[in-house]
């Protein structure tokens, strides 16, 4: 097939702009796995960067003729909160693509509306408040310790250790932080303790649940961090300086059907298509919180999706194979 992969433009080395010859500094980058692993199954592939100058974009995309765009973009311009409207173009061009469609991106991006659809179906959330811009009280009363995170963003963007607030007067200034910093509201929420796992899932009509991963936090200073903040994603000097692992969960298998379940409910709920991520959190109880969804997470060789498909012996070809034959047969179903 001829497969386009739609990456976000700073992805782009220009000593390597189609991620072909291995370059150093994309070896490590899910832009450069995907389409070498495209290649290596036989697919045509070109690498296309999603230019702010929307109808150079669409010329480039209608001169390539691809039977299917491999979605990696996860904003447009810098803004967040404007990929969904990426996928939507694709739908006006009737393209094929990967991953969710913007009516999924919509309800998962908005971090209050998701929890709130959520709870209306019985899944357990932590108690929260969205807080908008200019306001900076929290008029429903919440239990301490309080996460403060911002309502719009994705992959711990916005949360450090500072978001973990523990009376009123450090509530109000991360909220104030929050606003200044990210032009956007907060979301206020309970912090659940326990297991922090992350869930991935394959398929549309029928779902494959991949083993879930979790994050462990293996050390026991109290000044360290307890959840997981950009840093803690992003720095593994700092992972390791904190004890601080992603590895395979052990769960008894009463509670791993369990998690299984209510991540199959919570995919369907928000209308994730192809493949994605749902974070839960156990409690010592063994009550499953919803944290997260994640529509479009990291493909990247050695991340969670990655790992927890090896864990269930689906090498990665064979990971990026089916999540493209899925979307293939979604579009050839919704044609029909």
């Amino acid at each position: 097939m001829k497969v386009l992969v739609l990456v976000d433009p700073e992805s782009i080395h220009p000593e390597d702009p189609q991620f072909e010859n291995g370059h150093e500094s994309t070896l490590t980058e899910v832009e450069y796995h995907v389409p070498e692993a495209l290649r290596h199954l036989g697919h045509e592939v070109s690498v296309l960067p999603f230019d702010p100058n929307i109808l150079t974009t669409i010329h480039e995309i209608k001169a390539s003729a691809p039977q299917l765009i491999f979605n990696l973009t996860e904003h447009y311009s810098g803004n967040r909160q404007m990929d969904l409207h990426i996928v939507a173009l694709l739908d006006m061009l009737h393209l094929p693509y990967t991953s969710t469609s913007p009516t999924g991106l919509m309800l998962c991006r908005h971090k209050g509306i998701c929890k709130r659809i959520l709870g209306h179906h019985r899944v357990k959330i932590p108690t929260f408040v969205t807080v908008p811009l200019g306001k900076a009280r929290v008029t429903k009363r919440l239990r301490y310790p309080i996460i403060v995170k911002p309502v719009m963003e994705d992959g711990s963007d916005g949360i450090s250790l500072s978001s973990l607030v523990h009376n009123e007067q450090e509530l109000k200034e991360r909220i104030i932080q929050v606003h200044e910093r990210m032009k956007q509201a907060t979301i206020c929420e309970e912090f659940i303790e326990g297991q922090e796992l992350y869930v991935g899932i394959l398929g549309n009509k029928r779902l494959h649940v991949l083993p879930p991963r979790e994050i462990a936090f293996d050390h026991h200073d109290v000044s360290g961090p307890i959840i997981a903040t950009s840093k803690v994603k992003r720095d593994e000097a700092y992972r390791k300086k904190w004890k601080i692992t992603y590895r395979h969960a052990e769960l008894d298998p009463v509670l791993e059907k369990r998690v299984a379940k209510i991540g199959k409910r919570i995919y369907r709920l928000l209308q994730l298509k192809d493949y994605g991520r749902i974070d839960l959190r156990v409690t010592p109880e063994k009550e499953i919180y919803f944290l997260e969804a994640n529509p479009n997470p990291d493909l990247s060789m050695g991340d969670k999706v990655a790992e927890a498909a090896e864990k269930a012996g689906i090498h990665y070809s064979q990971l990026i194979d089916r999540i493209l034959r899925l979307a293939i047969k979604r579009k050839t179903l919704h044609k029909s």
